[in-house]
């Protein structure tokens, strides 16, 4: 079994098997930033053609972070990863957590010094000093005299493991999110409620088991009139119940029961709740009636106003003059079309009638566009960036550190040499033997 699972493994674990993987995922990456994903046909069409919009359907290029050669793809990198993670722990795990003190008898040398002292006056504040520093000490008895070894940091050589780990991790979350999660959208209007959403790659409906609420929209605006920000305030409920109400702006989303709703766009929905103003120019005094579309309202005797249609942006001599209410104006004698302007509430001064009218208030509806996104794999790729970077900094940033100070007799003292070796800081090494030497010396 060995013998044929081993030409296997033995591709898996190739180094150019993952270069070719991440060219290969690089790639199309690049062919998902040019071209739009999740598009109508019409769109692609209008923008590519109609033969390279079958290509690209063919190919499941519109929606190619789902498609199966992805998929494929992103299961082939995580095969190679896990194989070589796998293989090459053994040996890590070997040095990182077997048995220590290996290769001290050949550490380089990094300083000596002599002392007017005899060798087991030396051990104790020898040993005092290395405790300091190192969990991990010995001392050996040697041919001329003996020796302390020291050494931490071992385990820092699972660090490319812990990488390895976090990249397998970040793989396994976008596996899970893109073969069981799902994208969609919804449009809200105030006040109302959904239960629904529309998946975007199918435009298939999709129920909830839950209901969502749009209680109001809000917009702001710059001086220069441009949107500043939107908001929408939505309540989640079951069984008629509410259970969470919460305000939600771009790049802060409404969470619940696995699904985030991004608030990605909006919309009008005309106007609402209009009250117009009946202004009588000889007294001066002004009656304010409620109107809706297709309603009519007497204000004086004789006089009548009619509700025709609402325009949200007029044009008057080719210019365009904002919101704009179109009525009929019936008096004693005949019939008339007024158009009211609400940016101009004088505009109907023009007509020199008896009567001014104008739009006194009203209100705008909006709906809110919801994007919709279940994703279970997001907590392990969040996991598994950490773990990236936990890993990061343990392999560049730490590391594995052996000191073995030798004490040897003399007739005038002892002679105490301090050899070692830091493969990331070989600075530290130097400069620690130094200091510990200098140390020594203020012991006499």
């Amino acid at each position: 079994m060995s013998r044929f699972l081993s030409p296997i493994t033995d591709v898996f674990k190739s180094v150019r098997l993952t270069v070719v993987l991440l060219l290969f995922l690089a790639g199309t990456s690049v062919l998902g930033t040019l071209i739009p994903q999740n598009k109508h046909a019409a769109d692609y069409i209008q923008t590519f053609g109609e033969p390279l919009y079958r290509l690209f359907h063919i190919l499941d290029l519109t929606d190619m972070y789902s498609a199966w050669w992805f998929v494929l793809l992103i299961l082939l990198l995580t095969t190679n990863m896990l194989v070589c993670t796998v293989s090459r722990f053994r040996t890590t795990r070997r040095m990182a957590f077997g048995k220590g003190f290996k290769g001290f008898s050949s550490l380089p040398v990094q300083a000596s010094a002599a002392f007017e002292r005899a060798p087991e006056t030396l051990e104790a504040p020898l040993q005092e000093a290395l405790k300091k520093r190192f969990a991990t000490r010995r001392k050996l008895v040697t041919a001329t005299g003996c020796a302390f070894e020291a050494e931490k940091g071992r385990w820092t050589r699972i660090g490319a493991d812990v990488v390895h780990a976090g990249i397998l991790t970040l793989l396994a979350g976008a596996l899970l999110g893109m073969l069981f999660g799902y994208d969609g959208f919804v449009n809200v209007p105030e006040g109302d409620t959904v239960s629904a959403i529309t998946l975007r790659n199918t435009n298939e409906k999709k129920p909830l088991d839950f209901s969502v609420r749009c209680n109001n929209f809000s917009l702001s605006h710059y001086d220069s009139g441009s949107v500043k920000e939107y908001r929408s305030s939505l309540t989640i409920l079951e069984d008629g119940n509410e259970v969470l109400t919460q305000e939600i702006i771009v790049n802060q989303p409404l969470s619940y029961k696995g699904l985030t709703f991004y608030q990605s766009s909006y919309g009008s929905m005309g106007a609402r709740d209009f009250t117009f103003a009946f202004t009588e120019k000889a007294s001066g005094k002004v009656i304010k009636k409620p109107l809706d579309i297709g309603e009519s309202v007497s204000f004086a005797p004789g006089r009548t106003f009619t509700f025709d249609r609402y325009k949200s942006n007029h044009a008057f001599k080719g210019r365009a003059v904002g919101e704009a209410v179109i009525g009929t104006l019936t008096d004693q004698e005949s019939s008339r079309e007024v158009v009211l302007l609400s940016r101009f509430s004088n505009y109907d001064k023009m007509r020199k009638g008896e009567w001014v009218l104008s739009i006194a208030g009203h209100e705008h509806a909006y709906y809110t566009g919801l994007q919709v996104t279940r994703d279970p794999g997001v907590g392990l790729v969040y996991t598994g960036f950490l773990l990236m970077i936990t890993g990061c900094f343990v392999a560049f940033f730490m590391g594995h550190k052996k000191i073995r100070v030798e004490v040897t007799p003399t007739p005038e003292g002892s002679i105490v040499t301090v050899s070692g070796a830091a493969p990331k800081n070989k600075v530290w090494v130097k400069r620690y033997a130094e200091q510990l030497l200098e140390g020594m010396g203020r012991e006499r």
